[in-house]
């Protein structure tokens, strides 16, 4: 019966609602003057009370400018915050002030000196609560406990307390407590809401009928960030998150933008800061290239090297799609006057005469060469294209690079590429022999090979795939029960890649420390639990979505490697290693390699393009042989782990 009331209030205008305020606050100032008094003389009919009809007029009027100019008329009620009590304390100083003022003037009636003292403090007391109260009609008003969502914030700092601020001023949720790791929080209270161990989740649950938790832990770390999912995955709660802490810094989001947390955020290291000494010397000035400059490596290496301030960049892409794509992004980023020069070429790795001209148009210093075709399944199936790209592709920009007298060159290449059992490994390990052979015969040229596994978000990766099939309801399918990959994020390995590239002193290959291999079952039973549903198995048969193995792929490994050989050093920087993996042995042979290679591309025959491969490549078996047991992960393999351990020992 109440609610047409409710609502006309809520929708009063703006200003409609500041002068019931003011009449308010007026009102509340007269009768706290007259309270003041009537405190200090014992009785509510003190003698001469008409002669202060002047004051009653004047305090009202002074005591709404003051709060007037204090801007406390300007702040939404449903927003109010700490701020807004101290602009209500200093106003009733002022006030007070104003009384105690008034208390000299001859008027006929004697004021108390401990009347603007009363007078003050009930006057706070009186207009703040009058805000208090205002606020909590309008949260129950707003969005009753049936409208709105009952949610929990995991957090009790600063961001935490932020967010909560944040949920108690609008009327789509509603705050029941928060959770925190610190035992000594647990039993406090921040704004009216008890703070909880998380272990306490499930009960929350069942009491409140609790459907997501928000995380507030900005600046945590991506292993925290796994072990408190892990803790609330069993629940079959949607967890949501705040931005990056840096991203609320720098002003690119805001508190209350919350995300569905990513698997990215929980995959990814400890980040190490870039070197900045390392970024001025490959970008700072420069005139660089990057080919594949759409790609998911590409265009990041894009973003980071213009963060670095080189003097000009070009981008040659083969798909116009993606190249357009790329150029929206940077426009966005840049702004629409960049400093920067920027350059987007459509063209091929293949066409020499392209490269030869952008190269000396552009009179370029370093080559990121990121363009490849790397999914494996479908190079697998077309060989000769697989081959013409990454390996005469990586021929062509090299060669046409040291012809142009560019200072640094750099190829990406992937874990793929060590003892390879696909094509695409193959051609992408024959193209780390073709970079190595030019260096032997180049002098002003310095090349390098960057060696690294999965990045998260990548076009090809597993992840999209996974969303996809969680979304409709699964099986989300996985090729092998132990099928374990290396997992970086996309602007970690762009940033290294840079690094390592000003390291370089020319034909050595730097490897990325890719952190701990991830289990893909164990992927999937995260990103299961993250969407809010179960996992079925033969533990829980009536769980929401099932994992099913299809085997492994065609070219398909088991487990990644990183290295050829054990002979690798540190670098300055503690994440990249570098690997000598120079053979005398090859100069010449890669010539003859490859034109055996390219008389076959000419016939599209697929089984002497593998055959030439296997002579090329050590470890690739043209047959296919592919390891599909855990006992095949034999001691030849360098794990991450041995790596790091080789590493130590050599420095």
């Amino acid at each position: 019966m109440l609610q047409p009331i409710h609502r006309q209030i809520l929708e009063l205008e703006r200003y409609q609602k500041r002068v019931i305020l003011m009449a308010a606050d007026g009102a509340i100032m007269i009768a706290c003057l007259f309270g003041a008094i009537a405190l200090r003389y014992g009785e509510i009919d003190f003698p001469d009370r008409e002669k202060l009809t002047w004051l009653w007029i004047a305090l009202p009027v002074f005591g709404i400018a003051t709060y007037w100019a204090l801007g406390l008329y300007n702040i939404l009620i449903r927003a109010m915050e700490s701020r807004t009590m101290v602009i209500v304390a200093g106003g009733a100083a002022a006030a007070a002030l104003f009384v105690a003022t008034a208390s000299h003037m001859d008027t006929g009636f004697h004021i108390p000196r401990s009347v603007p003292a009363i007078f003050g403090i009930l006057l706070f007391v009186s207009i703040g609560s009058l805000r208090v109260l205002a606020r909590a009609y309008y949260q129950h008003v707003a969005g009753s406990p049936t409208k709105r969502e009952n949610i929990v914030i995991y957090g009790a700092g600063a961001a935490g307390t932020q967010l909560a601020a944040t949920i108690q001023s609008g009327d789509r949720y509603r705050l029941v407590g928060f959770l925190d790791d610190n035992p000594r929080l647990w039993g406090n209270v921040i704004r009216g809401r008890r703070i909880y161990s998380p272990e306490r989740i499930g009960r929350l649950k069942q009491k409140y009928d609790l459907k997501r938790v928000l995380f507030a832990l900005a600046s945590a770390t991506p292993s925290q960030r796994r072990d408190v999912v892990a803790r609330l995955a069993p629940h079959q709660l949607e967890l949501q998150t705040i931005p990056p802490l840096n991203d609320l810094l720098d002003g690119k989001a805001a508190l209350q933008q919350l995300t569905e947390i990513r698997i990215d955020d929980l995959l990814g290291r400890n980040a190490v800061d870039p070197i900045p000494r390392l970024f001025d010397e490959a970008i700072a000035g420069k005139r660089i290239l990057v080919t594949g400059a759409g790609g998911s490596i590409g265009s990041e290496l894009c973003r980071q090297i213009l963060k670095a301030g080189p003097q000009k960049l070009v981008l040659l892409e083969v798909s116009e799609l993606a190249l357009y794509t790329i150029e929206s992004q940077l426009t966005k980023q840049l702004g629409p006057d960049p400093d920067i020069e920027i350059v987007y070429a459509l063209g091929s790795v293949l066409d020499r005469q392209r490269l030869r001209a952008l190269l000396a148009r552009h009179d370029i210093d370093s080559v990121y060469h990121a363009a490849a075709y790397k999914h494996v399944p479908i190079v697998e199936h077309n060989p000769s294209q697989g081959v013409k790209n990454n390996v005469f592709g990586t021929l062509t920009v090299a060669e046409e690079a040291a012809a142009a007298g560019v200072a640094r060159f750099t190829l990406i290449s992937t874990d793929k590429a060590v003892r390879p059992s696909n094509v695409m490994g193959a051609s992408k390990r024959l193209a780390e022999q073709v970079i190595q052979d030019i260096q032997a015969t180049t002098a002003d040229t310095v090349f390098s090979i960057v060696r690294f596994g999965n990045v998260l978000g990548s076009s090809g990766s597993v992840i999209h795939l996974f969303k996809e099939q969680i979304r409709e309801g699964g099986p989300v399918t996985v090729t092998h029960k132990n099928v374990t990959r290396y997992f970086m994020t996309i602007e970690e390995a762009a940033q290294l890649v840079i690094q390592a590239g000003a390291m370089a002193t020319g034909g050595e290959v730097f490897v990325l420390d890719m952190g701990e291999p991830v289990k893909i079952r164990d992927l999937a039973e995260l990103m299961i639990q993250l969407s809010g549903r179960t996992v079925r198995n033969e533990q829980n048969p009536d769980g929401d979505i099932a994992i099913a193995f299809n085997g492994l792929r065609s070219g398909e490994k088991l487990y990644e490697e990183l290295l050829i050989t054990d002979t690798v050093v540190g670098t300055e920087h503690p994440k990249i290693m570098r690997a000598d993996e120079r053979n005398a042995k090859n100069s010449g042979r890669v010539r003859d390699l490859l034109a055996r290679l390219e008389e076959e591309l000419d016939q599209e025959n697929s089984l002497a393009l593998r055959g030439i491969l296997q002579d090329a490549v050590e470890g690739y078996d043209a047959n296919g042989a592919e390891r599909t047991t855990a006992d095949d992960r034999s001691a030849e393999i360098i794990g991450i782990d041995r790596l790091r351990a080789q590493r130590t020992r050599n420095n």
